[in-house]
């Protein structure tokens, strides 16, 4: 008898779910809607868009954090892909150790290599590229993720956590690192309420 009971009331729940009663949505409705919402954000090849109907990835490196959460924050508010620059060979844990890494790196010009494999670059239409500021300019694990592959027609729009420097000196590098590539003008983005008008800036919201 419990099991009879028990089978008509699931019934029940699942008749009131799919009917959905005055001024309710049914779970059934809901979930169509969302798979409709998310069948808009794709093409036909099936590749994210953003929310601005462009093809956007936001790309970033990040060593404490602080520009992963920019990061994840940009990709909320417009859409498309998110990746993640990782070395092959991760940098120390410690400041004092990485900072010298880094500046080895810088020294000597090196293009430190990236582990897993590269997205496909040349089906976005715009990049949002994120890093920390490291002596003056982005990291050169930025400029191997970069000259990976011919980004000329995409645009670069850079943006860079940092403890004290300016994001203009490494938007400069990479506009010399980048020929003939469009790479826009930066932001600094320690301070989160600059993000959102950032992006409207430069039409990346919808």
């Amino acid at each position: 008898m419990k099991k009879i009971i028990i089978l008509l009331v699931i019934a029940l729940v699942a008749f009131i779910a799919y009917k959905g009663p005055s001024g309710f949505v049914g779970l059934l409705s809901m979930s169509r809607t969302a798979q409709e919402a998310s069948e808009k954000q794709k093409d036909v090849l099936g590749q994210a868009v953003a929310k601005n109907g462009q093809k956007v990835l936001v790309a970033y490196f990040s060593w404490g954090g602080n520009t992963r959460k920019v990061a994840c924050k940009i990709h909320e508010l417009v859409g498309g892909d998110l990746y993640e620059i990782k070395p092959q060979v991760p940098y120390p844990d410690k400041y004092k150790q990485a900072v010298e890494v880094v500046k080895i790196e810088k020294s000597q010009n090196l293009r430190p290599a990236i582990a897993g494999k590269l997205p496909e670059l040349k089906n976005y239409d715009v990049i949002i590229l994120g890093y920390p500021i490291w002596w003056h300019i982005e990291p050169m694990i930025v400029k191997t993720f970069v000259e990976s592959t011919d980004l000329k027609g995409k645009i670069i729009l850079p943006f860079a956590t940092s403890g004290s420097s300016d994001v203009k000196e490494s938007v400069e590098d990479l506009r010399k690192t980048l020929p003939g590539v469009e790479v826009r003008d930066g932001l600094l983005a320690n301070i989160s309420a600059k993000i959102k008008p950032w992006l409207e800036e430069n039409k990346m919201l919808k």
